[in-house]
């Protein structure tokens, strides 16, 4: 099954973590996961979303350089630290305190929003960094204007990252993956549901929602996931986007178990048509 899947690539990825942690002596530097990894929701090529904890730069920047030293298979994981507070313009390492602060006082509504999805896995500290995060989107969960917020934020995801071919933008588009994974965490927001994956999530919020539509959200996202795991795996990289070629589709359609192009695009078009309706439950679109 995809989810077992998803949980092995993670606790492969979650192990070199850890392994390089130990090579540079990195005990007193709290990582905190974030986005899929976090969620527990790695698939092929996926980065690994960081944050540190602490005061130990060294060691920080050590076990980057380790992770991401080229090979000739490769590097071990491709590491994206641009989460944390100020982003690239911040530093790399942040106090307990720094971050408390930040998400008090400046951080962006995604910034917080994103910290649905924060799982310490290693160092001390975890447990108050787990509560750092819960206060912050729990209070920003309250916003009267929260769905609002979301919505412009995916509207700004698909314009600054969409290829401009909604038909064929699985991840951004019209009833696409970013879309069920927003509408979730809105609703995690709104209705303090702490679960950092998405798939999980959507079986907490069943009474919330109906389940009815999340039953058919879980499907939706995970026909979705598993299309972009096949093409993942299929090209060797990080794509989002469907081929444009019907003979590519095709093949793409026997990879991912269908008989022929017309019923996988069926089931692309239903799974989008499901996760588009329900988010418009919510966000009035």
């Amino acid at each position: 099954p995809l989810p077992n899947l998803w949980q092995e690539i993670t606790d492969l990825a979650e192990a070199c973590l850890l392994a390089a942690a130990a090579i540079v002596g990195a005990k007193n530097l709290t990582i905190i996961a974030m986005g899929k990894f976090g969620g527990r929701e790695l698939t092929y090529a996926s980065d690994l979303d960081l944050m540190f904890v602490g005061d130990d730069f060294r060691a920080a920047q050590h076990l980057i350089t380790v992770l991401s030293i080229p090979s000739p298979e490769g590097v071990i994981a491709s590491l994206d630290a641009r989460l944390r507070p100020e982003g690239e313009k911040g530093p790399l390492v942040g106090s307990l305190e720094a971050f408390e602060a930040y998400y008090r006082d400046r951080a962006q509504f995604w910034e917080i929003q994103a910290l649905t999805r924060a799982r310490p896995v290693a160092g001390p500290n975890q447990e108050t960094f787990r509560a750092i995060a819960h206060a912050a989107w729990s209070i920003a969960g309250r916003d009267p204007d929260l769905f609002g917020k979301i919505d412009a934020m995916v509207q700004r995801v698909r314009a600054e990252r969409g290829s401009g071919n909604d038909a064929l933008d699985f991840k951004t588009g019209l009833g696409g993956i970013v879309e069920a994974e927003f509408l979730v965490q809105a609703l995690q927001m709104r209705h303090d549901v702490r679960e950092t994956s998405v798939r999980l999530a959507i079986a907490k919020l069943a009474n919330i929602i109906s389940p009815e539509d999340a039953d058919l959200l879980g499907r939706g996202y995970e026909f979705l996931r598993r299309l972009e795991t096949v093409l993942r795996r299929w090209r060797n990289t990080s794509a989002s986007s469907l081929p444009p070629d019907p003979v590519e589709q095709r093949k793409l359609a026997i990879r991912m178990g269908f008989k022929d192009r017309e019923g996988w695009q069926q089931g692309c078009e239903r799974a989008r048509a499901d996760i588009h309706a329900i988010y418009g439950k919510h966000f009035g679109g």
